[in-house]
């Protein structure tokens, strides 16, 4: 199980890493690096991937200051510090609110 808290505080205290992947992401969705912290630290976890290939994760559901919606995939470093896995506006077509999954 994720501990939110733990990565609200690594993020705050700026102990967390970008994938390469995820700076590019978030450059693409024009999403600044503040964006990204806001959305960790206002957000709440939604779904968790204890199964995940490369260490368990998480998908954090948040918003930056100006209300945009956030998605944040987070696993881990191997010394523990949050690894920001990738970044991305959740689809409307997709997600209710940006925090439940539609059905297909």
């Amino acid at each position: 199980m994720l501990n939110l808290k733990y990565i609200q505080e690594k993020v705050r205290k700026g102990q967390y890493r970008f994938s390469r992947h995820a700076d590019e992401e978030r450059t693409a969705d024009k999403l600044k690096v503040s964006d990204i912290e806001e959305a960790v630290l206002s957000g709440e976890i939604i779904e968790e991937r204890p199964d995940d290939p490369r260490g368990p994760s998480g998908l954090i559901f948040g918003k930056n200051k100006k209300g945009e919606k956030i998605h944040i995939v987070v696993g881990f470093t191997d010394d523990k510090w949050p690894l920001i896995v990738t970044v991305y506006r959740p689809s409307k077509d997709e997600w209710i609110e940006g925090k439940i999954r539609r059905r297909s």
